[in-house]
C-alpha cells in the first residue's frame, strides 16, 4: 500500500474548477447558486507525487471531488494483496456515502501523481444541508440519478459478455455527436481497464484483437474505432441475440 504523502499544495477554487462541478453526477441537480454555497469553504489540493488519501476504516471526514489525475479505490487483504474496486477519473466525487452516514471509509483511496482534488469537510457539508432544505432535496435528486447510473454499470457487468463490456466502455467515452471514425485516448492504463471491466489483463488484449473485425484497432494508450455508428449497431444486435 502507498504511504500518505505530505507533498501537496492547497489553493482556493478557481472559476474554472467551479464550472467543472456541473459534470459531477452528485451535484448535477443542484442549481449553480446553491452549488457555489455548498462548496464555499472547500479547497483544492494538488499532489505532486502519488500517495495515500485515506485508508479502510478511517473516520470519514471529507468528501472529495477529483478534478485532474486518477484515484484508485481498493481493499487490501492481510497478505498485502490488492483488490481494485474502482478507478476514479475526472470529474467525479467519492466517499459521499461514508460522509452521509458519518461513519468510516469502506475502502482505501490512493491518488496518482499530479492529481487535483477538491476537499470538502464533512461538518461544513452537512451543516449546509441542514441550513438549506432546497439544497438537500437537490442532492437527493442527484443521488437518485447517480444510483441509476451505478445500477446500469452493475447490469453491464452481470448481463453482458466481456466483448460487450469493452464495446460499452468505448461507446460511453465517445461524444454523442460522433458517428464516424474516432480515437479514444484511454484515461487509465490497460491493466486498470481490465479490472474495471471484470476481466483479466491478458484476456483484454485477446478480446481487443478479436474486435478488429468490428473496426477496433488496439494501440498502447488508445483505441481507434473505424465507425462509431456501426459499432453501436453491432452492440445492440449482439444484446438482442442474448435475450
Amino acid at each position: 500500500m502507498t504511504q500518505k504523502s505530505k507533498i501537496s499544495t492547497t489553493s482556493e477554487l478557481s472559476q474554472a474548477d467551479i464550472d467543472q462541478l456541473e459534470q459531477v453526477p452528485f451535484l448535477s441537480h443542484v442549481p449553480s447558486h446553491l452549488r457555489a454555497e455548498l462548496i464555499r469553504d472547500a479547497v483544492v489540493k494538488t499532489y505532486r507525487k502519488s500517495g495515500l488519501l485515506f485508508t479502510h476504516d478511517e473516520p470519514a471526514e471529507n468528501i472529495y471531488i477529483l478534478l485532474d489525475g486518477m484515484v484508485n479505490i481498493s481493499l487490501y487483504h492481510e497478505d498485502g494483496s490488492q483488490v481494485l474496486i474502482e478507478t476514479i477519473t475526472p470529474v467525479r466525487t467519492f466517499a459521499v456515502a461514508a460522509v452521509f452516514l458519518q461513519g468510516k471509509y469502506p475502502a482505501t483511496a490512493e491518488y496518482a501523481a499530479g492529481s487535483r482534488l477538491i476537499t470538502l469537510p464533512q461538518s461544513l457539508f452537512l451543516k449546509r444541508l441542514e441550513q438549506s432544505p432546497e439544497t438537500a432535496f437537490s442532492i437527493l435528486g442527484s443521488l437518485a440519478l447517480w444510483e441509476r447510473i451505478f445500477t446500469s454499470q452493475l447490469d453491464n457487468l452481470k448481463l453482458n459478455s466481456a466483448s460487450q463490456r469493452i464495446i460499452q466502455y468505448i461507446l460511453e467515452h465517445v461524444p454523442d455527436d460522433v458517428s464516424g471514425s474516432y480515437t479514444l485516448d484511454l484515461p487509465i492504463d490497460k491493466g486498470m481497464l481490465a479490472k474495471k471491466l471484470g476481466i483479466k489483463k491478458e484476456s483484454l488484449s485477446r478480446l481487443l484483437a478479436s474486435l478488429t473485425k468490428h473496426g477496433i484497432t488496439n494501440a498502447p494508450k488508445a483505441i481507434h474505432i473505424a465507425s462509431i455508428s456501426e459499432l453501436r449497431v453491432h452492440l445492440e444486435q449482439s444484446k438482442k441475440k442474448k435475450r
